[in-house]
């Protein structure tokens, strides 16, 4: 597979994570399967046939931030292009709480309604990559100018988690924001959909596939990513994508 990450611009930097682009082999058999991992992220993809400016867009889906792994039957594919969506941004982009969203798994249509069927008509019709990462740009431009709410206590918390890689003390971030850990949970689960001590974890397991490159074997991984030891890394490779490690990275050869 052919995968890139491409950056969102300034303005979206505080809600868009990143977009990216996966295409796969037309000679090998189409994708069938739709496979989730664990993810603190919210993605919307697009489907499509094939990379070509003729092949047709399949299907749209929006996947919620989850910590459980599943697989969906969908309609044979080659090309994604998809954008992740920090948790948090939900509420402040879409004026619902983020737990609406927890370990759904849905077409954007039914999440947008007529404003989803218009998007996905115009990523239809677009002819490039660049041409739909621009018409996603300037969608989330417009949400952003007409957002709603935010929790920036927790926004900010969400990023001492993300930058800690997952190895967060909750408790002790609480007490941090002078909260309690009750106030901390309700408020954090309200804005990101996670209960704070899961999300610590999604964001650990998280790390160890960024970091991939980087290690020689499991062992190295787990201690590099404050794992007490393997077996909790293998726990929740299982937990987080239905796979042992070896399994799970033979998915991408």
């Amino acid at each position: 597979m052919d995968y890139q990450r491409i950056l969102p611009c300034r303005e979206l930097k505080d809600y868009i994570s990143y977009f990216w682009v996966g295409t796969w082999d037309v000679n090998l058999p189409a994708n069938e399967m739709y496979y989730v991992v664990a993810n603190s992220l919210v993605e919307i993809s697009f489907a499509f046939e094939g990379n070509q400016r003729e092949d047709d867009l399949l299907f749209t889906v929006v996947q919620g931030q989850t910590h459980r792994p599943q697989q969906f039957k969908v309609d044979g594919f080659y090309h994604v292009i998809g954008v992740c969506l920090h948790s948090f941004a939900i509420p402040r982009l879409f004026n619902i709480s983020a737990t609406e969203l927890y370990l759904g798994f849905l077409t954007l249509e039914t999440f947008l309604g007529q404003a989803g069927r218009e998007l996905t008509e115009k990523m239809a019709l677009a002819a490039t990559t660049a041409k739909r990462i621009a018409i996603l740009t300037d969608f989330f431009k417009s949400l952003v100018r007409k957002r709603q709410r935010e929790d920036q206590l927790i926004t900010q918390a969400v990023r001492v988690i993300k930058d800690e890689g997952g190895s967060t003390r909750i408790n002790e971030l609480a007490q941090e924001f002078c909260l309690s850990e009750k106030q901390f949970k309700r408020r954090f689960k309200a804005s990101t959909g996670f209960n704070p001590k899961l999300f610590n974890r999604v964001v650990r397991f998280e790390s160890v596939i960024k970091t991939n490159p980087d290690w020689n074997n499991l062992t190295e991984a787990a201690h590099n990513n404050g794992y007490f030891d393997q077996s909790h890394l293998n726990h929740d490779f299982k937990t987080f994508t239905g796979f042992s490690p070896t399994d799970f990275y033979k998915l991408s050869t």
